[in-house]
This record gives structure tokens, sequence and C-alpha cells, in this order.
């Protein structure tokens, strides 16, 4: 096997998010093969084409010289919604999040709940990207309202 192979068959692993055991798992080999498939050893066409099948790529494409990088993180708009999603779920630990902390005024409930319906019926309607893309700021909008009705400064209520 040419070092090109080997290289192309490490970046379409990468690329797939796959350990050199989960490619062999995927592809029914031993990750002894897959090993030696990235070290550039010789491999028999049928192993070849079994390796491309399991990384979802055509045998020819292991073999071409202009793999591709590895993705690595992207910028496309899933992987973005989903950092901004984990945010505003798991702030960091021990670490103040200013936003909450910056309520100053009374948050207008009435637009939080039509933009919270729209993603409902965004919701129904299989519009998953839409949502995704509105669920930080629903999440960090909710945040803001408990902090502010939650600072004891309601009229009548008991501090």
């Amino acid at each position: 096997m040419t070092t090109e192979m080997a290289d192309n068959v490490r970046k379409y692993r990468r690329r797939a998010g796959m350990s050199q055991e989960e490619l062999a798992h995927a592809a029914g080999v031993s990750p002894g093969t897959v090993r030696k498939a990235e070290q550039g050893g010789t491999l028999r066409m049928e192993t070849l084409h079994t390796l491309a099948r399991a990384l979802g790529v055509i045998t020819a494409a292991l073999m071409a010289s202009d793999a591709p990088e590895p993705v690595g993180r992207t910028e496309e708009p899933n992987r973005i919604n989903l950092i901004q999603l984990r945010a505003a779920l798991t702030p960091a630990v021990g670490l103040v999040d200013q936003d909450v902390e910056a309520v100053a005024e009374e948050p207008n409930l009435r637009t939080f709940r039509w933009t919270l319906q729209d993603a409902r019926a965004l919701y129904f309607s299989d519009s998953y990207k839409s949502v995704a893309a509105q669920l930080p700021g629903l999440l960090r909008d909710a945040a803001q309202a408990v902090a502010y009705y939650d600072s004891g400064d309601e009229p009548g209520r008991p501090c």
C-alpha cells in the first residue's frame, strides 16, 4: 500500500470521527488491520473495499492522491447551534453568567410567550434547524426571566 493510501485511510477515518477500533468494528476487521492500513502495510483489495464501505466512501477515494483534510470544527450552522445550546444548558461551573446578572428591567413575557409559541410551531412542523437556532436564545431569555423574578424585588413578595 502506498503512503498516500495510508494517509487517505487515516484522513477519512478522522473525518468520520472514528477511532481505529471503531473503524475496525464497523468494517468487521481487526484493529491491527486498520493500524496496518494507516501505516502503509499491504492489504488485499477486498479489505480496502471493506474499510471504504465502513467509512462511507468509494474504494477509489482511498486510492486518490487528494484526500480531504479532516473536518474538525467547521462553522456549519448545526454545529454552531449545538455549541450555543450546550453553553446555554451547561454554563461553566463557578463562573457567574453576566447576562443573567445584568437583568435590570422586567422581561417582556408576552414577547417571550410568542417566541416560544413560534418555536413550538416550528418543532411540530419538523423545522428542526429553525428550532435549534432559536433554542439558545429562548433558554437565555427564560434564565433572565427567572433571575429577575427570583431576585425578591417582586412587589408583595416576602423576601
